[in-house]
């Protein structure tokens, strides 16, 4: 074997890694923001529920603006995982433990999705949308210690710890649900801005491009995608490369 065919052949198998890998990243990054958006839609309800909260109609079907509602999956996973992580806790402690380690995993997931689509995309909104989704998970962190060791969730969301004490149960109910509801809200926008300029350069890379060689012209610009910095046809909007270019050939 010639020193070019060997230098081809190592090529051959990166590029094989590489799109594995891709193709894996991609998977996991669509399913943890098809997670996002559940999550998403459970703080919208909770939020919609605390707000008219003083209709009987709402009292009655769901509950009333002194309790944080919880749809029945939700306070399921947070009943079993209260119960199975302390089993010697009361039941007002398991709940409260569940409540804040359930929301912490789901902003971790939340978060390694926004990673990876930054992976993938690396411009300024999905940068936005980490710094943003990194200081809720700070809040989550914070929350959650505070309530093992101190019995009671202390952040931003709270007050720390004095919302009930200062506004009374209701307010402080509402302002956590509202804080918790914007929390979530405000990536997406930014996450989903920086798929839609992906999708539109795309377009154009594929209608511009040779389909053949689209992967090799990707791929030689480095980490999965190319910088149309230099192109002119977006702010930095990378594509997501080689899944796209093995299914578009």
């Amino acid at each position: 074997m010639t020193t070019a065919s060997r230098e081809e052949a190592q090529i051959t198998s990166s590029t094989g890694t590489m799109e594995k890998f891709a193709n894996t990243l991609a998977i996991f990054v669509g399913l943890g923001l098809l997670f996002q958006v559940g999550h998403f839609v459970e703080h919208s309800v909770q939020f919609v529920v605390w707000f008219f909260g003083k209709s009987h109609w709402v009292i009655y079907n769901f509950c009333g603006r002194d309790t944080p509602f919880m749809s029945r999956p939700a306070t399921e996973m947070v009943g079993l995982m209260g119960a199975y992580l302390f089993p010697n806790a009361d039941r007002a402690r398991q709940m409260m433990l569940g409540v804040e380690i359930l929301h912490l995993i789901g902003n971790c997931i939340f978060l390694a999705s926004i990673a990876g689509t930054f992976y993938f995309i690396p411009t300024r909104w999905v940068r936005y949308a980490l710094y943003i989704e990194g200081g809720h998970l700070c809040e989550h962190i914070s929350l959650t210690l505070s309530a093992y060791y101190l019995g009671k969730p202390i952040g931003l969301s709270t007050l720390f710890g004095q919302a009930p004490v200062w506004w009374g149960n209701q307010v402080a109910v509402g302002w956590r649900v509202s804080w918790h509801f914007l929390m979530n809200l405000l990536p997406l926008p930014f996450v989903m801005i920086a798929l839609m300029q992906h999708h539109r350069v795309l377009r154009v890379l594929l209608l511009t491009i040779p389909k053949r060689s689209l992967g090799g012209a990707l791929l030689s610009e480095g980490r999965f995608g190319i910088n149309l910095k230099k192109s002119g046809l977006d702010h930095a909007v990378p594509v997501i490369l080689l899944p796209i270019a093995d299914s578009e050939r």
